[in-house]
């Protein structure tokens, strides 16, 4: 099973030896909500919250974002910019693609050397 997102918090902030104080201070929250954060008596904060405390535990966001089940706000932004995005999305969803099958795919992408970054890199 899945940890939860305030087990998940937690596991990080002790990793990173913050107190909730210092945590609290370091993204303007108080101690007693991330105390109610880490022990999942709140639901997780917004996506910016969450991009806050990653970074003030010097953690990567895509495992505290995917532990309160959202989306990182940079990839919103583009799925709503590029709309062949959202279209290749749901038809993912719809296919039921893997974790095997993502792999394959960004493997694929790799080897086609799709996209500007890595053409410009060059």
């Amino acid at each position: 099973m899945t940890d939860t997102f305030g087990k998940t918090l937690r596991s990080f902030r002790l990793k990173a030896d913050v107190g909730l104080r210092e945590l609290g201070r370091l993204i303007n929250k108080s101690p007693g909500y991330l105390s109610d954060m880490e022990l999942d008596n709140v639901p997780p904060p917004s996506e910016d919250v969450i991009l806050k405390i990653a970074a003030a535990l010097g953690v990567n966001k895509k495992a505290l974002l995917t532990a309160a089940s959202k989306m990182d706000p940079e990839l919103s932004s583009y799925v709503v910019h590029e709309p062949e995005a959202a279209d290749f999305l749901r038809m993912a969803k719809e296919k039921e693609f893997d974790r095997e099958d993502w792999d394959k795919l960004s493997q694929l992408a790799e080897l086609a050397n799709l996209g500007k970054a890595k053409k410009d890199s060059e």
